[in-house]
């Protein structure tokens, strides 16, 4: 399979929030605005920034907890990605999840391998995906507290 290189590709220009949604579609883009909040709501210190990911991704979204990536959001026609590391030794709390739609249990068998860390990309379309991200990014989100000294809980 030909991966194909994502909407936002061209390094001369960042996309706008209208054309991120235009791109997501309705239900996506309200998902993605869902997210957000709910994310803020988790912790108003996580930042956002775009970052130019090479030709083939292009430019994303990412949330930071600390000077450390919690995830990274790819925009596509009908849904959004997030893009988060795992810790190999906890894998089996992100599966454990109640919350794990079977499309995103899905996406854990498709990853990138770095040392001690999974990479995973998880398709979010509608609400149940939403609710599944959010579970798994709590979940990232105390294990990154307890790794940088002093986070709020």
């Amino acid at each position: 399979m030909v991966d194909e290189k994502l909407p936002f590709n061209n390094f001369k220009h960042i996309p706008s929030r209208p054309e991120i949604d235009t791109v997501l579609g309705m239900l996506p883009a309200l998902e993605l605005k869902r997210f957000e909040e709910q994310l803020d709501l988790l912790d108003s210190t996580i930042s956002w920034a775009f970052q130019w990911y090479e030709n083939l991704e292009g430019w994303g979204y990412r949330a930071s907890f600390k000077q450390r990536v919690l995830c990274i959001l790819h925009f596509d026609r009908g849904y959004f990605s997030a893009t988060l590391s795992i810790p190999l030794a906890m894998e089996y709390k992100y599966l454990a999840l109640k919350e794990l739609t079977p499309n995103m249990r899905e996406h854990f068998k498709d990853y990138r391998l770095s040392q001690k860390m999974k990479w995973v990309s998880l398709h979010v379309k509608n609400r149940a995906d939403t609710d599944s991200l959010l579970a798994i990014i709590r979940l990232k989100l105390e294990d990154l507290r307890q790794k940088t000294a002093g986070g709020k809980k």
